[in-house]
Formats: C-alpha cells, sequence, structure tokens
C-alpha cells in the first residue's frame, strides 16, 4: 500500500494552500501518493522517475506537473536534487483564466499530467543553462516570501507564482518543435475551448478546426487522455464556471448566471447544474452564504 502525504504536513501557513520543499535524493524514494499537486524542477543530478506504470529519465533542468492521485517515486538516483512547490488540486490557487488561455499552460499542468500515467509519454520542459537560473531566482525569492510571512505575503506569493507559472509556459512553447503533435493539438484544443466557451459555435468540429485535426481525431485525444468528450468537457467546464461565478458574486441572478456561462437557457442550465453537484444552483448559493454568515 502506498504512503500518502499531505500537504498540511508541510505547510508553514494553514490557510495558504502551498507549500514549498526541497528533495535531496542520495537513495530511492519509494512509491507514493499524495493528496495535493506538484510541480517538480530537477536542480542537481539525474534519476528514474517512475509514474505510474512508466519509467522516465530526468536530469537537471527538467519541470514536470504530477497529480497527487497518481503513484510514483524515484530509483537510480545519482545526487538528485529536486525543488517541489506543492499546491492544492485541481484549481491551483495561482490559476488565472488568462492562462488557461496559453496553450504551454494547458499542455504542463493539463495534458502532460495526464499522458505520463497513461503512456510512455517522454516530453517535458527542459530549461537550459541560461533559463534555469533565472527559474531557481523566482523560486528563492517565492521560498523567502513564503517563508517570512510577512504581512501580505499571501498577495506577493501568488503574484510571484503566476510570474513562475506564465514564463515556464512561454518557455515550454518555445520548445514545441521537440514535443508530440498529438499535445499540441490537445493543448490547441483546450486554449480554443477557454476563449469560446460562452459561445454558441463552441463545438467539436470548430475545436477540431483550431486545433488542426479531424473530428475523429479530436474525439479520440480526448477519450486517451483526459478520458472524456470535447462534449462533456465542455459541459464541464460550463458548469465549473458557473459554479465560481455563484461563489464570487451573490447578486447575479439565474438567468445572468447561466448566460455567462454559456447557457442559453436557465432550465437547462440550472437541471445540468443539479446532475453535476447533486443541488440547484440556487442551493448552492444558499448554502455559501450561509457557511459565510
Amino acid at each position: 500500500m502506498s504512503i500518502i502525504y499531505k500537504l498540511s504536513d508541510h505547510q508553514l501557513h494553514p490557510h495558504l494552500k502551498f507549500a514549498i520543499f526541497d528533495g535531496n535524493h542520495h537513495c530511492d524514494f519509494a512509491d507514493h501518493k499524495h493528496d495535493f499537486s506538484e510541480m517538480l524542477l530537477v536542480t542537481e543530478g539525474s534519476g528514474i522517475h517512475s509514474v505510474a506504470s512508466h519509467r522516465y529519465s530526468i536530469k537537471k533542468g527538467d519541470v514536470f506537473i504530477i497529480n497527487g492521485d497518481i503513484e510514483h517515486g524515484f530509483s537510480d538516483v545519482d545526487n538528485l536534487s529536486l525543488i517541489n512547490l506543492m499546491f492544492d488540486a485541481p484549481v491551483p490557487f495561482f490559476e488565472q483564466p488568462s492562462m488557461r488561455s496559453l496553450a504551454g499552460y494547458q499542455a504542463m499542468f493539463k495534458v502532460e499530467p495526464i499522458a505520463r500515467q497513461t503512456s510512455d509519454y517522454q516530453a517535458k520542459l527542459t530549461l537550459d543553462d541560461e533559463q534555469l537560473p533565472k527559474v531557481r531566482n523566482l523560486l528563492e525569492e517565492i521560498r523567502t516570501e513564503y517563508n517570512q510571512g510577512k504581512a501580505g505575503f499571501e498577495t506577493m506569493v501568488t503574484s510571484m507564482m503566476q510570474q513562475l507559472v506564465v514564463l515556464l509556459s512561454r518557455l515550454y512553447q518555445g520548445q514545441e518543435s521537440s514535443k508530440p503533435q498529438t499535445t499540441l493539438a490537445l493543448s490547441r484544443a483546450l486554449v480554443h475551448i477557454e476563449k469560446h466557451l460562452t459561445q454558441p459555435e463552441l463545438n467539436s468540429e470548430s475545436i477540431a478546426n483550431a486545433a488542426f485535426v479531424s473530428k475523429r481525431q479530436l474525439e479520440r485525444l480526448f477519450r486517451q487522455f483526459l478520458d472524456t468528450s470535447p462534449t462533456q468537457y465542455i459541459r464541464d467546464a460550463q458548469l465549473n464556471k458557473a459554479k465560481m461565478l455563484l461563489l464570487a458574486n451573490s447578486e447575479f441572478s439565474i438567468q445572468a448566471v447561466a448566460d455567462m456561462s454559456g447557457f442559453s437557457d436557465s432550465n437547462y442550465f440550472s437541471k445540468c447544474f443539479k446532475t453535476r453537484f447533486e443541488m440547484s444552483p440556487m442551493a448552492f448559493r444558499n448554502q455559501v452564504l450561509h457557511e459565510g454568515l
């Protein structure tokens, strides 16, 4: 049975779902799981990273994301040193809508973590000798701000994490020629969905055109990597957006929330919302308001 590590055991500040931790491995690190996601940067050495039943070589400069419920570990290590950034899943505290419109972000945070556990997926971001010091300096600024915990540190950590993620996303896109075409196609599809989520013309055909693949291939990619269909992915994304709107503003009418989430019919929206979250939009809002009192 795998060891399960908890984010709460690493947090310095319980109200911020985040921790930064150094991993210096001079011997193998057994397979394990955790209740958080993490971004790992290899700062020195090398080793083998096992994810589910797959094994990958890692070395200095590699950056990758691991979802919490996935079993992974390290073997054949040679002075392997990592910086772990731990954060709550499924929606990281630093995530912004604009990030989801970056192909590099979709690839690193959405596609690769799933692809790596379901196939022999070798692609990852690797920082060169010029990029690595820049990223490490930013990580040390995040660490200092987090450890010192001065007034307003939450805002500083969040903003620096956003800067880090955008930087890595841009670097990833700069290495597109070395990435599998399936990853790039799926990333383009996810970006197109993000940009057109509330538009009625959003469908599998328009997404396939934006991703430069056939409709059949698009559906195969969604099923292979995301275990869903494009239509269901869109619906889930719209419902998640609606949930965020209900949390953010209690003055929006249910019809307004439906419209802003891509639903033209508020009754159909309420039916879909109840099926997904087991309560109506109004009941969800009332529960949130009650808990906030």
